[in-house]
């Protein structure tokens, strides 16, 4: 059951700023398609984006990036994890896996980082499925749609500066 546009926005705010936040500060949707929207934090209204996030409204499910590292966010408010999870977390799509170890986490979510060639890997793959499954640790693997993935995934990457792109969800007058 997908989560309220304002549940993932109030999500999708504490994902770009886990510490208190300025008032000039600007969380903006993006792109929107499926279950699927990317967002960009914004210091103020002129500023570049700092934070780009591509979130999965109803797995809870998020790629997050900013100036120094892109990560892949589980949220699950049933968990209630220790400080220093330590363990690892599958990506699968297909017979294409992605082991990442996590690396910080909170009470009801885990972060692992991805490598450049990670993440070129990843929505590439991503571009050409329609499910992938997220394993945490011994959990249950859980299940997402990539049905609208591809329009919020090229915004992903236009708002982070990643290169690559499907095509796929959208326009691209310059090409």
């Amino acid at each position: 059951m997908a989560k309220s546009y304002l549940g993932a926005a109030a999500l999708a705010y504490s994902l770009a700023c886990p510490t208190l936040a300025n008032a000039d500060d600007h969380l903006m949707p993006i792109a929107q398609s499926g279950d699927w929207i990317a967002m960009a934090h914004k210091v103020s209204l002129t500023a570049p984006p700092d934070v780009c996030i591509a979130f999965n409204l109803s797995a809870g499910i998020a790629l997050r990036a900013d100036g120094n590292t892109i990560q892949l966010r589980v949220i699950d408010g049933k968990w209630s994890l220790p400080v220093s999870v330590q363990g690892s977390v599958l990506i699968s799509i297909g017979d294409w896996k992605l082991p990442l170890e996590i690396n910080d986490n909170t009470s009801d979510s885990i972060s692992a980082a991805l490598k450049p060639m990670e993440i070129f890997a990843l929505l590439a793959t991503m571009d050409k499925a329609t499910t992938m499954t997220v394993t945490a640790g011994k959990a249950k693997p859980i299940p997402v749609s990539l049905t609208g993935s591809a329009k919020v995934a090229n915004a992903f990457r236009t708002c982070a500066g990643i290169e690559g792109g499907s095509g796929k969800g959208g326009e691209n007058p310059f090409k």
